[in-house]
């Protein structure tokens, strides 16, 4: 018995790959993913008013919420702050405190009080305003996209590219809120919120051999407050800085060890016109009171892990104290934020999946 096959025309239409493909994208863009944009700009734009609102949050600054590194030897409790932090919007608006650093000044109290009519902009907090004012835009043309009668391969592909816009975007401002950029932070950030803010208060925060320093960022969710107690380095030639290029001696010297993995420091320190002395005794008491270039390994050693380049000088930290205030607004925008992430990520893969 024999069987033969007979084609009737019943397959001709049967769509391609490509046609199904698109149909499946249009389904999903139509069906799940428009019904939720409504929902979802409205979390976009309730973020924004939080972050733009016009009320003044006015936190503490207490040692409770502090932590304390002291490298001098004195006890971490003796380093103590107690004041009060005002945000409004993406602004500081009011800082005041008393701050006591055991090996600043003898410990004397530092009043400081932030001048009536400067605003400290918070970047990382305007820079997310921004973004989410971009993602409401994006969303907006998303609906245009999705009202479309007949969508074509085109129009499916710049919907994928603009979620695809949308989510970066979010994956920033969520990483703004987690960790400051790089030119926020010591020693990178020029003292901006002590300079730029207390014209009183600035002098007091200066002597002879030392240098408060205040980083004021966003921080895992939070508002952190770190301030530094920075010896100034006078030893020579360690507290030069090329004016060329802006290094400092320890800096090229860092940068000489990095390229060469091998290299020993004291030969690199000579190289440099430094002359290593024997470790004794003797030798480190005289170097360590000396302005010139005499110096023991050891001593050379320490002094290229901690000196630092800042603010045109050469100087090391001595003690640091960090405070973080919980800000409500923050905590809730983070999590709205990490929702909206969670949801676009789906969405923009499950298109990727069906292309």
């Amino acid at each position: 018995m024999t069987t033969e096959l007979y084609n009737d025309g019943a397959y001709k239409n049967a769509p391609t790959y490509e046609e199904s493909s698109l149909l499946q994208q249009t389904w999903l863009i139509k069906e799940i993913i428009k019904p939720e944009l409504p929902n979802v700009m409205d979390h976009v734009e309730k973020c924004i008013n939080q972050l733009s609102s016009p009320e003044k949050f006015r936190m503490p600054l207490t040692n409770g919420n502090s932590v304390s590194v002291n490298t001098s030897g004195a006890a971490p409790d003796s380093t103590s702050i107690k004041g009060t932090i005002t945000r409004q919007a993406g602004f500081i608006v009011d800082f005041q405190a008393i701050i006591k650093l055991p090996d600043f000044s003898r410990g004397k109290p530092i009043v400081l009080k932030m001048d009536l009519d400067k605003q400290f902009p918070l970047v990382q907090i305007n820079a997310i305003i921004t973004n989410l004012s971009s993602v409401l835009s994006l969303f907006d043309e998303l609906q245009q996209l999705s009202e479309l009668h007949d969508m074509k391969l085109d129009d499916i592909h710049t919907f994928h590219n603009k979620i695809g816009k949308i989510l970066e975007l979010l994956t920033q401002s969520i990483t703004l809120l987690q960790n400051p950029p790089r030119e926020l932070v010591f020693p990178h950030n020029n003292n901006s919120f002590l300079n730029d803010n207390f014209s009183e208060s600035h002098d007091i925060c200066e002597s002879a051999h030392h240098l408060v320093n205040m980083e004021l960022v966003l921080f895992k969710n939070e508002i952190c407050l770190d301030i530094r107690n920075l010896t100034k380095v006078i030893k020579k030639p360690w507290s030069e800085i090329d004016s060329k290029t802006g290094l400092s001696f320890s800096d090229k010297v860092r940068d000489r060890l990095k390229q060469d993995r091998n290299g020993k420091i004291a030969e690199i320190l000579k190289e440099e016109g430094l002359q290593v002395e024997q470790t004794s005794m003797i030798n480190n008491l005289i170097s360590s009171f000396s302005a010139t270039e005499r110096i023991t390994l050891p001593q050379a050693s320490d002094l290229l892990a901690r000196c630092v380049t800042f603010n045109g000088r050469v100087v090391t930290e001595c003690e640091k104290v960090s405070i973080t205030t919980s800000d409500p607004t923050l905590i809730s925008v983070s999590a709205k934020l990490n929702g909206l992430e969670n949801k676009i990520s789906n969405h923009f893969v499950n298109i990727q999946n069906l292309s």
